[in-house]
């Protein structure tokens, strides 16, 4: 049998992240694997050396110029190799998938990774995914929101699996620095910026704070500006990617999420799931993770003062920041890798 798994690339990410755990399991249980590459033939991720990297990366400056090189290449792939099962990841690589592959008899499953209203698809590419994705042969999405974002024929065509998310460290106790930790690409939809701003709020508060914003993007010069403007070298920091992320959360007392929309965030279940209190933005979907107040802290999109006193009840209350933990760390088992590969394997099995 043989499983193929289309993406932009295995630079560090959440779907990414997805893709690996879900390769190397499918590795480990005797299937032929492969990782179609489109836009970097660039892997961050370790995976089983069994796994064959498919690069059909492309040239060209836009979008449809590329398109003209994928779509011939992906349906040369698919004529040859013959999987028995397809998992496209993320909608302008589904719909460039099964564009590819109309007329032959591939069973495709497509995978939508983010906010379908927010993530900078155009109304004709949600439209025409929404056609499309009645041609596949499943479809799955993050969060029962994201699944509403489509007609009624797709979201009966589709289930609802959450990431599959695995740690192997617990949270550490103590010490004498309080340490605001977050994860994700220096991009808009992230939003640090609003991070940084809270923090110059609270920073005379706990003059032992110190807050590490991890990750890679376009915006880490203007962020470092922010991070200088405000006067926070000393406080503030970006590390870029760590391999030993994982590691890093564990020593938060805090871990903080102020996407302006998300799929599902791999990050936020991460440091639930390590055992750190944890504080998110209320972009659609995110009490699907946090219920406020019972296991963190979930604040208005883009409102600083909130975040910053959000921050201060958890900094300043030792108790209140342990039962959000520990509260945190129950909830996050649905997303445990065991649970959900167990959800991928019956769907992809019905399929």
């Amino acid at each position: 049998m043989r499983i193929s798994f289309f993406i932009g690339s295995m630079i560090r990410g959440g779907a990414e992240r997805v893709i690996s755990l879900l390769a190397n399991h499918y590795c480990r249980s005797g299937w032929n694997v492969d990782i179609v590459l489109l836009l970097a033939n660039k892997v961050e991720y370790d995976l089983d050396e069994k796994i064959h990297i498919i690069d059909l990366t492309a040239s060209g400056n836009s979008y449809a110029q590329k398109a003209l090189s994928w779509l011939p290449k992906i349906r040369a792939y698919l004529k040859e190799k013959k999987p028995e099962r397809v998992v496209s990841f993320v909608a302008r690589i589904n719909a460039l998938v099964l564009t590819a592959s109309v007329g032959l008899k591939t069973k495709i499953i497509v995978s939508e990774r983010n906010d379908p209203k927010h993530d900078g698809r155009s109304t004709a590419m949600q439209v025409y995914c929404d056609l499309l994705y009645r041609r596949s042969a499943g479809v799955v999405f993050q969060t029962e929101y994201e699944q509403s974002c489509f007609s009624d024929e797709v979201q009966k065509m589709g289930v609802v699996i959450p990431n599959p998310v695995s740690v192997g460290i617990k949270a550490k106790q103590g010490g004498d620095v309080l340490r605001i930790v977050t994860a994700g690409r220096l991009a808009e939809q992230k939003n640090q910026k609003m991070l940084i701003e809270a923090v110059h709020k609270i920073s005379a508060e706990f003059p032992n704070l110190e807050c590490y914003i991890y990750g890679e993007g376009p915006l880490e010069q203007f962020l470092k500006g922010e991070i200088d403007k405000k006067g926070l070298n000393e406080v503030v920091f970006l590390p870029g990617n760590v391999k030993n992320i994982h590691e890093k959360v564990s020593e938060a007392s805090v871990f903080v999420m102020t996407s302006d929309y998300e799929g599902l965030s791999n990050a936020l279940i991460e440091a639930m799931m390590i055992g750190v209190p944890c504080i998110t933005t209320d972009y659609p979907g995110a009490r699907e993770l946090i219920v406020d107040k019972q296991n963190g802290k979930v604040v208005p999109c883009n409102d600083v003062d909130a975040l910053a006193k959000a921050l201060v009840e958890i900094l300043s209350n030792a108790a209140l920041a342990k039962r959000y933990a520990e509260a945190a760390e129950i909830s996050a088992r649905t997303y445990s890798a065991e649970v959900v590969l167990n959800k991928w394997n019956s769907f992809i099995e019905m399929v």
